[in-house]
């Protein structure tokens, strides 16, 4: 146990976005009982919030007595707001100056729980304001609030709180509770992170004590609700009948990193008894041990992962059978797919073929089957398209005119990312002519040298390659003969002009022909040519 100043200033918990035209929904309510009501952005009364609503950013929702709220956020997180608790949601996955996103929740009053997977994104923040404190997370169950008092709790990850006009920090890890007034105060608590623990620390902390009084009641509701816990199991063991099973696990559960936990008690004096729990395809193994008619507990465990194929199962079956009694009951599952340990195979993707002169590319996308994401393309690095995907798919890429450097890249809903970079080029058939400077034919009078002088006869063969869009790059080669033998061959990256000057040497009495072609990536072909006749 330890203390850190902590001080007491408020601060402005409204936060007005900069632009607003249109609320993004940010989540979707999973769940709620009693009195829920949300207040939208720029609008002026509160509404009832009903099950499967959509959740938007600068939304404020509260709750009323023995009331709750429970939704997911898009990322995967789940947030469960408690009773007579007022949370306003100012930022959920705003984009961020660094690359990543900012969630931010101000809890105006009361508290809420969470489950917050691992942020795939180290440039990300997950935060929870109150009226003294900012708690930071990443990958985190807990609770965390407090009305003058702030407490948290964790049941695993760390959480980071920093008190308002402080630049000190107080951390936490799992197991461990903290709250205070002037100061916080860390303890180690077995019931540290339950969230229906947090009800009775909120309470105890309403009390104005001194806090080495608040410590030791915290301490012993802790102990208390540890009893109380055990008074329950052992009551649940108690009520088994002689041939049977009762449950531990709830009749609803989301399942994420932790997998599936299916827990109970038995009891059964048949040796040939058995209890088994079907999830899809998947059976467990005859979870009874012993048949000495005593109630014992059972716990079996399931990873239910895309790699498994389990990931899309909506319902767990635990069956007993023995003694001429068959007992069959249900778990209710909502599998977390954005949970990157149930959603754990990355897509992939591929550039099956590509054709230059109808300036398209085909890309496969796989490994996104009962899976959504978001593939987005880009050439040289300029956004080309971005769209929601729910499935594999095979889909056309319509390329831009000349050669580019594409990405094209996946991410699915549980943050798994891939991508292929391609150079790809588009060169439809355009027709273009080669342009010869001067007369396709010249006529040159060039008296002979002196005896014993060499006849050397010097011309520059000039001629402009003309291309729409005058760019080289489009050329896939050029090619210059003299009376049928190459003077000069030219391809892709070596033609980097359209302006030929080529020095040639004429024989004197003769026709000297020179044939020009130049061939686009697109397979046109322009030719020309040029007669010097010298005398």
């Amino acid at each position: 146990m330890f203390q850190k100043p902590f001080l007491r200033a408020m601060i402005a918990l409204s936060i007005a976005p900069a632009m607003a035209l249109a609320a993004q929904s940010v989540g979707k309510v999973r769940s709620t009982l009693g009195s829920v009501e949300r207040l939208k952005f720029k609008q002026g009364e509160w509404a009832a919030l009903s099950v499967n609503a959509k959740v938007y950013q600068y939304d404020r929702v509260k709750t009323g007595v023995e009331s709750e709220v429970i939704f997911n956020f898009v990322d995967g997180s789940t947030i469960s707001i408690a009773e007579n608790t007022e949370v306003e949601l100012v930022n959920v996955l705003t984009p961020n100056d660094n690359g990543g996103y900012e969630t931010e929740l101000n809890i105006k009053k009361g508290h809420l729980n969470f489950a917050v997977p691992k942020l795939q994104n180290k440039k990300s923040n997950f935060k929870f304001k109150t009226g003294t404190a900012t708690a930071s997370i990443r990958g985190t169950e807990g609770y965390v609030g407090g009305e003058g008092v702030f407490f948290a709790g964790l049941k695993s990850g760390k959480l980071e709180i920093v008190p308002n006009g402080s630049s000190e920090s107080v951390s936490i890890v799992a197991g461990e509770t903290t709250f205070g007034l002037d100061s916080l105060v860390v303890v180690k608590l077995a019931s540290s992170g339950d969230v229906r623990f947090a009800k009775r620390l909120e309470k105890i902390l309403k009390e104005k004590k001194p806090v080495s009084e608040l410590v030791a009641d915290v301490q012993k509701a802790d102990s208390v609700y540890q009893k109380d816990l055990k008074d329950e199991a052992e009551k649940a063991a108690a009520s088994v009948s002689a041939n049977g099973f009762n449950l531990s696990t709830p009749s609803a559960v989301e399942v994420c990193g932790q997998g599936l936990n299916i827990e109970g008690f038995y009891r059964t004096s048949d040796e040939s008894a058995s209890l088994v729990v079907k999830v899809g395809s998947y059976q467990s193994g005859n979870l009874i041990k012993a048949a000495d008619g005593v109630s014992h507990s059972f716990a079996h465990k399931i990873a239910l992962t895309d790699e498994n194929g389990l990931w899309n199962a909506d319902k767990a079956t635990i069956t007993f059978a023995g003694a001429g009694v068959t007992e069959t009951k249900t778990v209710n599952l909502q599998v977390n797919k954005a949970c990157v340990e149930v959603n754990s195979i990355a897509p992939a993707v591929s550039i099956s073929s590509y054709d230059s002169l109808r300036c398209a590319s085909h890309i496969s996308v796989k490994n996104m089957k009962n899976d959504a994401g978001v593939l987005t393309i880009t050439a040289d690095g300029a956004p080309v398209s971005e769209e929601a995907i729910v499935r594999n798919v095979q889909k056309r890429i319509n390329l831009k005119e000349g050669r580019h450097t594409y990405v094209i890249g996946v991410v699915d809903q549980a943050g798994n990312a891939t991508e292929v970079t391609e150079s790809m080029g588009c060169y439809p058939i355009k027709r273009f002519n080669i342009d010869v400077v001067n007369a396709h034919k010249e006529v040159l009078s060039v008296p002979p040298p002196p005896r014993d002088i060499p006849d050397h006869i010097s011309k520059t063969l000039q001629f402009r390659i003309k291309l729409p869009d005058n760019n080289p790059e489009a050329l896939y080669k050029v090619v210059v003969k003299q009376n049928g033998k190459i003077i000069l061959q030219e391809t892709l990256g070596q033609i980097q002009d359209l302006d030929y000057q080529i020095p040639v040497e004429l024989k004197r009495d003769a026709l000297n022909r020179f044939d020009i072609e130049a061939t686009a990536k697109s397979g046109y072909k322009a030719k020309a040519r040029k007669v010097f006749e010298v005398r």
